[in-house]
């Protein structure tokens, strides 16, 4: 690999010694045309997140050259998050049996769910054992930390942290801040809601704005004997939904989401939720804000596409989140394989993940929309279903693409 620096002078990069830098930037690794039918190509990710780093896994594995650019001084913490079949398929089909294995060893399975009024008692419980035996696994807890630190292990090519981007140009051209060019066959811009790479590719005129802001608070506590069940709780009450789910090591992370100003300490919420906030270490206790975005059919343009939020953010509210960025990247890395042409597997890549990111994005928004209800008419609604089309509709998300089935 070689990079140019604002003076021209090449430098090492990755710990790998390079050759002189032409005028203007280099291409990493550019490949010689006797070799262009067998070479795989360069690529540049933009943001060291859940799928950012599994594409770099995922392409390393299939002999491409990889760096992970992160603006961060270093790896950001996060809370926890869930992976479901879909997101575990696509991680086993496009990143191997090491990295699927690796993920579920810091996982914590999730075997069913509750949905609890606060003025009504029980409406459901969801039996999320048929995922097991329909997809060989169920839904799993993860803290963000240690879910980030196994793809770190498996990247397989160096994450920079403190690079932080300042523009990307279509034809595969990456300027840092400090002045550094770097160019490769391919640029993904994984560097969620706020993309730096989704701003650069944004034509005049074209919309970018976020929408339906969703406030929350969040932590990871240990159970203490606060929490007893085995699989997850969602509490519905007048001042917001709560959620809590199992993580590994006898810990649980729980969720309150609205219009929330302050920690959820106050009368009105359940009293296991209270319990938990309480015993919530400060430096686990967090404020959120999650945004959507309409997806549109073309989020990328030349060498460039988007990944997971940079491309197509969805509300938290189906848990798919970091589950769509997962199979972004799965179809991402199957498409660079299939593909000789780069420009062409990245727009195949983005022709085909449009509808499924549309149904997702509709879905979590359906949710929201339930959970806005007036309170007597969503419990009654909820406790007139039968517990089988509850499990239906809670898990139809999860359901794996067809190609990694």
């Amino acid at each position: 690999m070689s990079r140019v620096t604002p003076a021209g002078r090449p430098v090492a990069f990755g710990g790998r010694p390079v050759t002189a830098a032409p005028r203007g930037p280099s291409r990493l690794s550019e490949p010689n045309k006797e070799e262009s039918v067998v070479s795989r190509p360069s690529v540049i990710i933009v943001g060291s997140g859940v799928g950012g780093l599994a594409l770099a896994g995922m392409l390393t594995r299939q002999g491409c050259e990889v760096v992970v650019l992160e603006r961060s001084a270093e790896r950001r913490d996060g809370l926890a998050i869930t992976i479901w079949p879909n997101a575990l398929r696509a991680i086993r089909r496009s990143g191997g049996e090491e990295m699927y294995e690796a993920v579920l060893k810091v996982c914590e399975p999730i075997h069913s769910a509750r949905m609890i009024s606060q003025s009504r008692g029980p409406l459901a419980a969801i039996d999320l054992g048929f995922l097991t035996r329909r997809y060989g696994v169920t839904g799993q807890g993860v803290t963000r930390a240690e879910l980030l630190d196994t793809l770190i292990a498996l990247a397989g090519a160096p994450v920079r942290f403190g690079a932080e981007v300042s523009r990307v140009s279509p034809d595969g051209t990456v300027v840092l801040t400090d002045g550094e060019t770097l160019r490769a066959d391919v640029v993904v811009g994984a560097d969620g809601v706020g993309s730096t790479v989704r701003r650069s590719l944004l034509r005049p005129g074209q919309d970018d704005r976020r929408e339906n802001p969703l406030e929350s608070w969040q932590g990871v506590v240990d159970r203490g004997g606060i929490w007893t069940s085995e699989g997850a709780d969602f509490h519905f009450g007048p001042l917001g939904t709560c959620g809590i789910m199992p993580l590994t090591d006898d810990r649980v992370y729980w969720f309150v989401d609205g219009s929330i100003r302050t920690p959820p300490t106050g009368e009105g919420w359940p009293d296991v939720v209270r319990a938990l906030v309480a015993a919530t270490p400060a430096e686990q206790l967090f404020p959120g804000q999650a945004w959507d975005r309409r997806p549109v059919r073309r989020w990328g343009r030349g060498r460039v596409t988007l990944l997971g939020d940079a491309a197509h953010p969805i509300l938290p509210t189906i848990g798919q989140g970091a589950c769509m960025a997962l199979e972004d990247a799965g179809v991402l890395a199957a498409r660079i394989a299939q593909d000789p042409d780069p420009v062409c597997a990245l727009r195949r890549y983005e022709d085909d993940r449009y509808p499924r990111v549309l149904g997702h994005f509709k879905k979590a928004r359906g949710m929201l929309r339930m959970r806005a209800l007036p309170g007597a008419v969503r419990d009654r609604m909820l406790a007139a279903l039968p517990d089988r089309t509850i499990t239906r509709m809670y898990t139809e998300s999860t359901v794996p693409l067809p190609e990694f089935s």
